[in-house]
């Protein structure tokens, strides 16, 4: 093979929206070491250029998917898909996963820019550390063996770590960043010792599907060391996912770290985190169906209990939305314990609705701190006489989290129950009801807050809250943000069956979500 077929083999194309993000991360570190103490107006635009990156990406993924949906040859799915030899795999739950993170990446960065200008720190640097966080969650999700996957997930956790810490003359974001790392090493340890065993007990496999062919050759799907390396990796994936018990990091590092990042890091890095535990139940530990169903189950009820009943007791609005992250990610793992394409399909579609609501709740925090320097729930007192457009946009994001209708939470999590009670899990979705039912009180406490009657009741913080003009059209960023995603919690549950359809179709020609083992047969190792 000459180095012309070498290259054409590697199918390069596959990881395009990378490479497009890659090239836009590089000349904004570039231009801004070339333009920094430059005067010319060109200065100011080059900072733009991670949006248009992750634009071009999301559409270029867009193409991709349709690529897969139409395909161009019978075999493409064989031999495009998988590209770099075997270690990156372009199938379709991989590129909606990449698509999600993309987006989410562009809307979370949207949340970034008046907070970094505000407290002082230098911007570009920011950027850079956030696209590498996103590029390497959008290899995460595209990973097809175990040295992509782990070099991808340490991509994503150091650039978590430094901008958590981001804020260096902040004593609370040193503290939660020092945290946050010696935890996320902890857990990357566990995950790190549990693929180990994968790798020795497979006959030094690395690829996915060849890990699991050759633990049913070799005889060894239900052996000790299977389940060895079964529970070290869901151990190293609860912490990822931040799901009870495992969740201990999340409160500390929501409430110290940058607002914006802790928005990147309740969206994009779930998303990230699903993709990684789709991938090693449904390729890896399909063997052990029953038995990860049942720990999961255990997980998901662990994560909506305690997530949503002490976030019953939080001061802070930062705090509040961490435990209730604890409680959201327990709701997302009822769509991998269905699994199938109901299963899967309402994973993503409350998967999205989860990026509007949150990131809508989380913009509406970084304003009124901007404002008013303060995350406490009792300083939001008044604000809907200060700022009734702040107030009602924030409102229908905690709204939708809680799940009233008719707003997009509503039929996400309506959607998700259903096909979890169809597929027979009565309990799971019964204390699922119970704890959604608990978290409104919450998220309705914040709402009664903003909206007081009384002039005596208005928080002292608001007393120097500058004066708001009421306008629909945003002026900043981060209104355009919140505004995208306010009007999405609104009327995204309208379009639910078009989206719910169009997931459903792209989930249906994903073989080894459908049958892991007969999947082995579709690819050699």
């Amino acid at each position: 093979m000459d180095f012309q077929e070498l290259i054409l083999s590697l199918h390069a194309e596959t990881i395009f929206p990378e490479i497009v993000l890659l090239v836009s991360l590089l000349l904004t570190v570039f231009l801004d070491l070339i333009l920094e103490k430059s005067n010319s107006s060109f200065s100011s635009w080059y900072q733009w250029l991670p949006f248009g990156g992750l634009l071009i990406s999301f559409i270029a993924l867009i193409f991709q998917w349709n690529d897969v949906i139409h395909p161009a040859r019978e075999d493409f799915f064989k031999d495009e898909t998988i590209s770099f030899l075997g270690s990156l795999q372009g199938d379709m739950i991989g590129i909606l996963f990449r698509a999600f993170i993309a987006i989410s990446g562009f809307f979370s960065l949207l949340l970034c820019s008046e907070y970094i200008e505000k407290s002082g720190t230098a911007k570009i640097e920011f950027y850079s550390l956030f696209v590498t966080g996103i590029l390497g969650g959008m290899f995460l999700a595209g990973s097809n063996d175990l040295v992509s996957l782990f070099v991808a997930l340490e991509t994503l956790g150091l650039s978590s770590y430094l901008l958590t810490g981001y804020m260096k003359r902040d004593v609370r974001s040193n503290e939660a960043s020092l945290k946050y790392l010696l935890i996320g090493a902890a857990s990357s340890s566990i995950l790190l010792y549990g693929v180990s065993w994968l790798y020795g007990i497979s006959g030094g496999h690395l690829e996915f599907h060849s890990i699991l062919a050759s633990s049913l050759a070799l005889n060894v799907t239900n052996s000790l060391s299977y389940w060895v390396a079964f529970f070290f990796i869901t151990v190293g994936l609860g912490f990822k996912l931040s799901a009870a018990p495992f969740h201990q990091w999340t409160p500390d590092v929501y409430q110290g770290a940058p607002t914006p990042m802790v928005a990147f890091l309740s969206v994009t890095s779930k998303a990230a985190g699903l993709a990684l535990t789709t991938r090693f139940l449904t390729l890896i530990f399909p063997y052990l169906n029953s038995e990860w169903h049942f720990f999961f189950e255990i997980l998901a009820c662990l994560s909506m209990g305690i997530g949503n009943l002490v976030a019953l007791t939080q001061t802070s609005l930062k705090r509040m939305l961490g435990y209730s992250s604890v409680g959201q990610a327990g709701f997302l793992l009822i769509g991998i314990i269905t699994g199938g394409e109901d299963g899967y399909g309402s994973m993503f579609i409350y998967l999205l609705i989860y990026l509007l609501m949150n990131l809508g709740a989380f913009a509406g925090a970084i304003i009124f701190g901007l404002r008013t320097g303060s995350d406490q729930i009792k300083d939001f007192s008044g604000l809907g006489k200060k700022d009734p457009m702040l107030a009602i946009g924030l409102s229908v994001a905690l709204l939708s989290l809680g799940g009233i209708p008719p707003l997009a939470g509503f039929f996400g999590k309506l959607y998700l129950f259903w096909v979890g009670w169809k597929a027979g899990y009565f309990f799971l979705i019964t204390f699922a009801l119970i704890t959604s039912v608990i978290s409104i009180y919450y998220y309705l406490r914040v709402v009664k807050i903003m909206f007081v009657k009384d002039e005596n009741e208005i928080s002292s913080s608001l007393a120097n809250y500058p004066v708001s003009t009421i306008s629909i059209v945003p002026r900043k960023p981060i209104e355009f943000g919140m505004g995208v995603c306010t009007l999405g919690s609104l009327i995204v549950g309208i379009f639910l069956n078009p989206i719910s359809e169009s997931v459903q179709h792209s989930l249906e020609i994903t073989p080894y979500l459908q049958n892991s083992f007969a999947y082995i047969d579709i690819l050699s190792f």
